[in-house]
């Protein structure tokens, strides 16, 4: 993937983090949720969502694909979903 693939990518992840952090408490994330929406519905509704702390998690990797994996993951709870 070049370089402005990856960097559109990123930008279209960390949008889709911040509109979704953006939304209320009320719309929490359902157990069906994919792992970005279980974990962005519970921190952005605690105030505690950090986009940083999910970048140092993805290393030196892109983070389109760090999201976009997770992404796909449907774990079914907040607990499951978070990176040990």
């Amino acid at each position: 993937m070049g370089k402005i693939a990856r960097s559109a990518v990123t930008a279209a992840a960390l949008g889709i983090l911040a509109s979704l952090s953006a939304a209320p408490a009320a719309q929490a994330a359902n157990d069906h949720a994919s792992c970005v929406g279980i974990i962005v519905s519970t921190e952005a509704s605690a105030g505690t969502l950090d986009v940083n702390n999910y970048k140092a998690l993805a290393g030196d990797g892109p983070f389109g694909e760090f999201v976009s994996f997770g992404a796909q993951l449907h774990e079914g709870s907040y607990e499951a979903c978070v990176p040990q």
